[in-house]
């Protein structure tokens, strides 16, 4: 997927700001790269069980291949690693993809499976020269590109599989004497191969990186406000609704919280808009940085105003935290001459507090933290106030 256009991009989004960063390595910082992992897990999930399955009925049909051809002495030893050994573990892996609890384990646990079909394949090779049988060795190469290019393996567990498989059948073949002009062929064929799964599983992953970051970014332009950073008031609306309905659920408290930006309108009159965004950027990173917790969220609700939601907190917990927030926006010091409250930005801002019950809403709640707020401006500005619902039905 191409990377949409960015000039309309939040440019502290943390997908932009890898995309500029580049990722050759193929890795990405922080925590986009556990989301990334779950996102390749999930993108991946149904190549590797489809994988997976046709590695198994492909050992079926190899085993009755060498039922029909192998001598007894290397026919039993074969089978017994194809049908005893490597179907189990392919049916086994193909299971577990369908456990959710081990999707963020899979690449271990498909790894660890792709090695034992790779090694496994070395032992029927092994057991052929030893039993002095002319086994051909081309079935590493397929299972070479089982590994890089069927599994859904990400570079690193991919190559080493590959390359562990090709020290693997180096080994067998020096210990069984090999002559040396037929072995340095096949090696070569083999590294051969890696190089190419190497090189190409790079390009795959370096793709599907492209593509997170793209869907990452396309996302962002849908929730987030572009000046701000936060999220706009749709994405707002639907993540609080299921909030609410989570609280309702476990019974756990929801504070609503509206937010103002004191007497902005004369602040842009007298300081012009430019700097006015700015001072909007300033008070947002300070709002954001108070809902840090994976229920908590904030979002810009529209001109100076802006909206919050903490979860699962104690009234006294949440007048605490935006007290906090009121004295740091304070604390920024933005020179506010047209102010009747300080020379500086200041924002007030009003609460509704309260355990969600199935006769309420989160309209309800809403309309009274705008109620609290309307109380803070009468009040003087610069404040926060409490409501509880009280009658909030009627």
């Amino acid at each position: 997927m191409k990377l949409p256009s960015i000039a309309w991009a939040n440019q502290d989004s943390p997908y932009l700001l890898q995309y500029r960063e580049g990722f050759r390595l193929l890795c990405f910082e922080g925590a986009l790269e556990e989301s990334f992992k779950r996102y390749h897990a999930g993108v991946f999930l149904l190549r590797m069980r489809w994988a997976l399955l046709v590695a198994a009925v492909l050992f079926l049909l190899f085993a009755g291949l060498d039922a029909f051809s192998l001598p007894e002495t290397v026919r039993r030893q074969t089978l017994f690693i194809r049908l005893g050994l490597i179907v189990p573990i392919l049916v086994v892996t193909w299971l577990a993809t369908f456990i959710r609890n081990l999707r963020g384990y899979l690449q271990l646990i498909s790894g660890g499976c792709s090695l034992a079909c790779g090694l496994g394949i070395v032992g029927i090779i092994w057991v052929a020269r030893v039993h002095d049988f002319p086994l051909p060795y081309e079935g590493i190469i397929l299972a070479t590109v089982f590994f890089y290019f069927l599994t859904g393996l990400r570079l690193p567990a991919a190559a080493l599989c590959g390359w562990l498989t090709f020290l693997a059948y180096l080994l067998v073949e020096v210990s069984t004497g090999l002559p040396g002009a037929v072995l340095l062929y096949n090696l070569f064929f083999l590294a051969t191969a890696n190089v190419i799964g190497s090189v190409g599983c790079y390009f795959l992953e370096y793709a599907t990186r492209q593509n997170f970051l793209a869907q990452g970014l396309l996302q962002d332009l849908a929730e987030k406000d572009a000046l701000t950073g936060l999220f706009n008031r749709r994405a707002f609306g639907e993540r609080a609704e299921a909030a609410w309905r989570q609280a309702l659920r476990d019974k756990q408290t929801l504070a609503l919280v509206m937010m103002d930006v004191d007497f902005f309108k004369r602040y842009n009159d007298h300081y012009g808009h430019s700097a006015g965004d700015a001072a909007l950027r300033a008070v947002a990173q300070v709002v954001g940085q108070h809902a840090r917790r994976p229920m908590d969220m904030v979002a810009r609700y529209g001109g100076e105003e802006f909206v919050g939601l903490w979860y699962g907190l104690s009234e006294a917990a949440i007048l605490a935290i935006l007290e906090e927030l009121r004295a740091e926006v304070e604390g920024l010091a933005i020179a506010h001459a047209k102010s009747e409250v300080a020379p500086v930005v200041t924002i007030s801002l009003g609460v509704a507090w309260l355990a969600p019950q199935p006769h309420q809403s989160l309209a309800d709640a809403l309309r009274l933290a705008d109620v609290a707020l309307y109380l803070a401006k009468e009040q003087g500005r610069n404040r926060v106030i409490g409501k509880r619902p009280g009658n909030l039905a009627d």
